[in-house]
């Protein structure tokens, strides 16, 4: 198994195992409370018939739980370090990107203004031309074409358009 799964498995396995020994170490109802503070000798007296002695506690259970839980929590925070750490990164690479991004859509700006720029320029030079085309048929056809006479349908030149 890959440490990245371990960490990624340890919390819930961490917190199965606190569970698993803490039930393992409970065997009455009241004893799933650790009382750490000393007993009294009214409690002490009530809980054991009267013999005066205290109850005897597990300590070793009760620091290994705590150990348990240490651990559990140490693997979480480290899950939480490396998780920030992967955010840090994905959020450097994404500014990386934006700023290239940022770049790209400057440039094509520039393009676009050029081929707009050269587009009107193109467009002002086809009106040109076509107003000068005008004036170039009207003068060829004021000039030559009061000399040329259409040629009569009867001649036999059927199918054809007098211009």
């Amino acid at each position: 198994m890959s440490e990245q799964a371990v960490k990624d498995a340890a919390p819930s396995s961490g917190n199965s195992i606190l569970m698993r020994a803490w039930q393992a170490n409970v065997t009455r109802p009241g004893d799933k409370i650790i009382n750490f503070s000393p007993a009294t000798s009214d409690t002490a007296s009530a809980s054991d018939g009267g013999t005066g002695s205290p109850p005897q506690r597990d300590w070793v259970s009760a620091i290994d739980l705590v150990q348990e839980a240490a651990e559990a929590i140490r693997i979480s925070e480290e899950r939480a370090v490396d998780l920030e750490n992967q955010l840090r990164s994905v959020i450097s690479q994404a500014e990386d990107e934006v700023r290239q991004l940022q770049k790209s859509l400057a440039s094509n700006q520039v393009l676009l203004s050029q081929a707009e720029d050269r587009a009107r320029r193109a467009e002002a030079r086809a009106k040109e031309a076509e107003t000068w085309l005008v004036r170039i048929y009207d003068a060829v056809f004021t000039a030559f074409g009061s000399k040329n006479k259409p040629v009569p349908a009867e001649t036999g030149d059927i199918g054809q358009d007098a211009p």
